[in-house]
């Protein structure tokens, strides 16, 4: 593939261009194919570079190649819920529909990177099953400059969930806090599994409520770290690890070992570090996926122990 306009600058504060990008892409894609295949991507682009304006795009151009699938879904949540459960066959498109790009190949996210993508981000299910995610993603959210108090954010949620029968892996977002991961058997439907983390979410802040909070507004929270749990909605997305950030220094999104934790900043990993990033295992990819039923009920079972009264939660309203 020829490389468009290989020399125009992406980030301006590292000098980064737009064949450094795709030469980032072409030599971590193995590794980031693990965390994409066969999942909706939505992609931000910057046609312009980090100088220009970014946008998201969900919908597949018609000049993307074949190679890149097409997965329909309807744009209501709960079209999309049912969507999700029956499925939608080839050759049929619900009206009001959003049509995914869906990668199986290598080359198509050099291809996607040459279209001026940066930032790639999944759903917690792949495309085949969207009612049955397979991972699911804790946000720990601090306030800027707080890296030793989303440090202990960590480790807290990370007892907690441990407590409930699972395992978890940390992802430094490439941002300025972490994200815990844990891979799960796709066998619970994903809204009850949403429900059982916004359940986790309250339960964890009222132990620790000097640490952790489940404020959404940013003026609420103090300096404490947001717990959110929100990414586990249906067709809500993440960052997917080993994916640039659209930051100034070029950012990975890096799932780390648990030891790694306490001496890795957030944002430590950068495009210059691809060579670093494939000489070390992939812990998240190595993890072995737990049972999701035993830790809902057992959350259901904590929170209902603990007294604590789940309010239904509106991110628009909120």
């Amino acid at each position: 593939m020829e490389v468009s306009n290989a020399d125009r600058v992406v980030f301006p504060e590292i000098g980064r261009t737009k064949g450094d990008v795709v030469r980032y892409v072409e030599r971590i894609a193995p590794r980031l194919m693990t965390h994409v295949a066969d999942r909706p991507l939505s992609i931000k682009r910057y046609p312009k570079g980090l100088a220009g304006p970014g946008f998201f795009q969900k919908n597949v151009p018609e000049h993307y190649p074949a190679t890149v699938q097409r997965l329909a879904v309807p744009r209501s949540r709960e079209a999309s819920r049912k969507h999700a459960k029956k499925g939608t066959k080839k050759d049929e498109a619900p009206p009001d529909v959003t049509v995914y790009p869906v990668v199986e190949h290598v080359e198509d996210l050099v291809f996607l990177a040459n279209q001026n993508a940066i930032e790639l981000h999944v759903p917690t299910a792949h495309a085949g099953a969207l009612a049955f995610p397979d991972r699911f993603v804790i946000d720990l959210d601090p306030p800027p400059g707080e890296v030793a108090l989303v440090r202990r954010a960590a480790h807290l949620v990370r007892e907690r969930l441990a407590g409930l029968g699972l395992r978890c892996v940390p992802v430094a977002t490439g941002s300025k806090g972490f994200h815990l991961v844990a891979p799960i058997r796709p066998e619970v439907e994903g809204e009850a599994l949403a429900t059982a983390l916004q359940q986790l979410a309250e339960l964890v802040a009222s132990e620790h409520p000097d640490v952790l909070t489940t404020q959404f507004r940013i003026r609420d929270r103090g300096r404490r770290v947001f717990v959110d749990w929100l990414r586990n909605r249906t067709l809500a997305t993440v960052i997917a690890p080993y994916s640039l950030r659209a930051r100034p220094r070029a950012n990975v999104a890096t799932p780390i070992p648990w030891s790694d934790l306490d001496d890795t900043a957030p944002d430590a990993f950068t495009i210059d570090d691809a060579e670093k990033l494939l000489d070390r295992p992939d812990p998240l990819a190595l993890a072995e996926p737990g049972d999701a039923a035993p830790f809902v009920a057992a959350v259901a079972a904590a929170f209902e122990a603990a007294g604590l009264v789940l309010v239904p939660f509106d991110r628009f309203r909120s």
